[in-house]
């Protein structure tokens, strides 16, 4: 699952002694398999210390947190990966970073305060996207733990760790229907929005994905009805919204985009939302909100953060020691009015696009052409994500496969296909395989269903039909 990394001295694993209470004593709620250590033999506190690798995904506002809550629950080689620098308004709640870091990327700070505040630790800053790290880089860790505030970033990290994970084989190289666990890397993945917050516990193959419970999430607060911000605004945040989906391009042109950085754009939008607002009696609209609903930004609450945060440092404590059963499998926090958290065990969807073993279920009419099939792939964001130069291959009843269409040399051998209707290339139901060069990580697998539109009265009467 990991590589070892050179051991921490042993000076630091007795460091770690309010660990005992958890991992020197069994329990009904200890996990499988766990046997508690003893004075003679420290084997989970070792493994913590000496050789646990764990990725930490974000060092913003959640990821402060993670990285303070899994330094000082025994993890001592963390990995941290972020492409943000710090700025002016992260220093209220993310509370590794201060004034003179301002404009440093928020890896190389937070990896440098870690290290220096807590002896033994040894965090590792990784300036960049998490797309910009191959296979072999996240083969390294044990767990990763993700405090990203993109569900598009979480999903693409969601497709790694899926695609990661191999089949086991018997003594003739055959390939069985169980996983290899030693290709198994859990995923414990938080998210927090204002006063709500969740931690969910993911292993790939054998629990719910990321992309299987991608409908939790709910629609973009910030996405308007056209009719409402164009005639009957009622919010301040509708008033923001018509400056720049109107007055903007009325005034600057398409060609001029709106920076959400520039003050002179924010301050523009900001007296254009302030009269449109008057207009309709509405209160509320002011820079700050602006330039939230420009960059579409959601408040922090440093609470929620460090709530959540905790939930996933206890959940890859429970996954790396077994001292106690893991998180099955989500949980939720609301923190809005009192206090209230809950827990759903939820279920594999087996028609979810990444991790799913039936295929995802579409239709389309008979007369679509492949071509026009590859371009609603491609097109279809909401639901292929990362898709950009896709190759198609017809799985057969046989086992056996088809190239529908493929990117790449084989391109010329399939491009007769691009102008065929689908009524020609296979038949209704049929199982397809979606991969993509640009991302290699991608294999998706949809089931095609053709559909034939009724007939009307017109295409009756060319038939030469009596119609009654």
């Amino acid at each position: 699952m990991a590589l070892a990394t050179p051991h921490t001295p042993a000076s630091h694993v007795l460091q770690h002694a309010g660990l005992s209470p958890l991992l020197s004593r069994g329990g009904p709620f200890q996990g499988d398999g766990f046997v508690a250590e003893t004075a003679s033999d420290l084997k989970w506190r070792q493994f913590l210390v000496k050789d646990c690798r764990v990725l930490v995904i974000g060092a913003g506002g959640l990821g402060c947190e993670l990285l303070k809550d899994l330094a000082l629950s025994g993890f001592t080689q963390i990995d941290c990966v972020d492409m943000d620098t710090i700025d002016y308004s992260n220093l209220n709640r993310q509370f590794l970073f201060r004034p003179d870091d301002v404009g440093k990327a928020k890896a190389d700070v937070a990896a440098a305060f870690i290290n220096k505040r807590i002896p033994g630790v040894n965090v590792v800053a990784h300036f960049g996207k998490i797309q910009d790290f191959d296979e072999d880089f996240y083969q390294n860790f044990h767990i990763v733990v993700a405090g990203l505030d993109s569900v598009k970033a979480r999903r693409w990290l969601n497709q790694m760790l899926v695609s990661l994970a191999e089949h086991e084989y018997d003594d003739d190289d055959n390939e069985l229907e169980a996983w290899d666990m030693e290709t198994i890397i859990p995923l414990v993945d938080g998210g927090t929005e204002g006063f709500k917050g969740q931690s969910r516990v993911i292993f790939p193959h054998l629990t719910p994905c990321f992309e299987c419970l991608l409908d939790l999430f709910p629609e973009d607060p910030l996405n308007f009805a056209m009719c409402t911000v164009a005639v009957t605004p009622r919010q301040p945040e509708h008033c923001i919204a018509w400056a720049m989906m109107f007055a903007w391009p009325q005034e600057k042109g398409e060609e001029l985009k709106i920076d959400g950085d520039d003050p002179e754009h924010i301050t523009w939008l900001n007296a254009q939302a302030t009269t449109r607002a008057a207009e309709f009696s509405i209160e509320g609209v002011n820079y700050k909100l602006t330039q939230g609903v420009v960059k579409r930004i959601i408040p922090a609450i440093a609470s929620t953060n460090a709530v959540v945060a905790a939930s996933c440092a206890n959940e890859a404590f429970k996954i790396c020691t077994g001292a106690s059963h893991y998180l099955k499998n989500y949980m939720m926090y609301n923190g809005g009015e009192g206090l209230y958290t809950s827990t759903v065990n939820y279920e594999k969807n087996e028609h979810c696009l990444v991790c799913g073993t039936v295929g995802v279920p579409l239709s389309f009419p008979a007369a679509t052409t492949l071509q026009e099939l590859i371009s609603h792939f491609i097109e279809d964001t909401q639901k292929f994500d990362t898709l950009r130069d896709p190759s198609l291959v017809l799985q057969l009843d046989d086992g056996g496969s088809t190239p529908l269409w493929m990117t790449g040399f084989l391109s010329a051998r399939t491009k007769p296909n691009l102008v065929k209707p689908l009524s020609e290339l296979f038949a209704s139901g049929a199982t397809i395989s979606i991969t993509d060069r640009s991302d290699k990580n991608i294999n998706y697998v949809v089931r095609v269903n053709l559909t034939t539109p009724k007939p009307t009265v017109e295409d009756a009467l060319a038939n030469g039909s009596h119609v009654h």
